[in-house]
């Protein structure tokens, strides 16, 4: 996934532009940026479904193609979501500032050895390697998983959201939970614009 990040960077940036294809590498994400931006006709969204590609330099496409380092034109984002997915990861970020696109990754920070550690009723472990696996889960899918009772679900969740291993989506209903990136902190971005950053590994 983080080289379909590069490759994807390398092929769709803006070659008018003298700034550079970026990788930072970060304690809690790796970010990847080119410059350039999305076509006028396609969103954040439409990179996590089956899509058209409309790569910059054709000339620079076809050789990745043929060497493999593309698959499937249009494929790149469904690869690393598919990827990170695989891997028990929250979905890449999409992000577009300062005349660049950006693509995030988080990292595993929810570890078999730190959930282990955590104090978590089995209800709770089933739920966390749930959600590692499939990015979201309802209130209903945990009744589902664990057979609990809505009212013990509901203190389930509520305990892991106040742990900071969960977040919560959205209210009432269309409500769903996805993981922490980062627990008990909100994780440290780097400033596109000023290139100031913060939280770096040496």
């Amino acid at each position: 996934m983080i080289q379909e990040a590069v490759v994807n960077a390398v092929a769709h940036r803006d070659y008018t532009s003298d700034a550079s294809v970026q990788v930072s590498v970060f304690s809690d994400r790796i970010e990847v940026r080119n410059p350039g931006s999305l076509p006028p006709d396609l969103t954040f969204e439409d990179l996590k479904i089956k899509h058209s590609s409309r790569p910059r330099n054709h000339r620079i496409a076809l050789p990745l193609y043929l060497t493999h380092y593309i698959e499937k034109i249009g494929y790149g984002t469904l690869q690393m979501i598919a990827g990170c997915r695989s891997a028990g990861l929250p979905e890449p970020e999409f992000a577009q500032s300062g005349g660049e696109f950006g693509v995030t990754i988080w990292r595993d920070w929810l570890t078999d050895s730190i959930i282990a550690g955590l104090g978590l009723n089995e209800r709770q472990k089933k739920i966390i390697v749930f959600v590692k696996s499939n990015a979201r889960i309802s209130n209903i899918e945990c009744q589902n998983l664990t057979g609990a009772t809505r009212k013990t679900t509901s203190r389930d969740l509520e305990d892991l959201v106040n742990a900071g291993l969960l977040i919560r989506v959205g209210e009432r209903r269309g409500a769903h939970y996805v993981i922490s990136r980062v627990k008990n902190k909100k994780p440290v971005r780097e400033d596109f614009t000023s290139g100031k950053t913060e939280d770096r590994e040496k």
